[in-house]
């Protein structure tokens, strides 16, 4: 699980505004090393660490296609489409996992 410390009284809702990057980064990172590990229902994606308090952010298996939607949502007006296609290519094997599990 990656951790990532910011300084100074942020909240919840800031940090996922101004770092929206580094996030989306965190969760795809997260979801491409998991996703094959079929035995797994839930992974850690990150542990927010603020003076005020701390947060760990999980998801769940059927939350990885609609996260990693999201990561092409963002990376797509900014023109960062390796990272879409990477994103495509997970959700294509997920899909196909699916489809294999459910034969």
């Amino acid at each position: 699980m990656e951790k990532l410390q910011f300084n100074g009284p942020l909240t919840i809702d800031q940090i996922f505004e101004d770092y929206k990057k580094e996030i989306y980064n965190v969760a795809l990172k997260s979801i491409k090393e998991n996703y094959k590990k079929i035995e797994i229902d839930e992974i850690n994606v990150v542990k927010i660490s603020t003076e005020i308090k701390d947060y760990s952010i999980n998801l769940t298996r059927d939350k990885f296609i609609p996260t990693l939607n999201r990561c092409i949502e963002f990376f797509e007006p900014i023109e960062d489409y390796e990272t879409c296609q990477e994103c495509v290519n997970i959700i294509n094997a997920i899909e196909h996992q699916k489809l294999t599990i459910n034969i």
